[in-house]
């Protein structure tokens, strides 16, 4: 009887790459492409944007897991609640 063979896989084979989270953004309101950076404060538990071309901020509290895109997606959500307010 012979040995069985074994099967070797390659390091890594069928392992694809989770590419990064973006960190710059679009600004909603001069719709400049990556003008707006995030930055998340993790011990004062606050996420920062800021567009470096009209000047706009916005912050909000965050948790540990809280990302960037979180962030901006909050900011997101308060412009569209503003709009709402003013529309009615």
């Amino acid at each position: 009887m012979g040995k069985r063979k074994k099967s070797t896989r390659q390091p890594g084979a069928g392992r694809t790459k989770i590419p990064p989270l973006d960190t710059v953004f679009t600004c909603l309101f001069c719709h400049h492409e990556r003008a707006v950076s995030c930055k998340i404060d993790d011990r004062a538990r606050i996420g920062y944007l800021s567009c470096k071309i009209c000047g706009q901020k916005f912050s909000a509290d965050t948790d540990s897991l809280t990302q960037p895109i979180d962030v901006y997606s909050q900011w997101i959500d308060a412009c569209e609640d503003v709009a709402a307010q003013e529309d009615a």
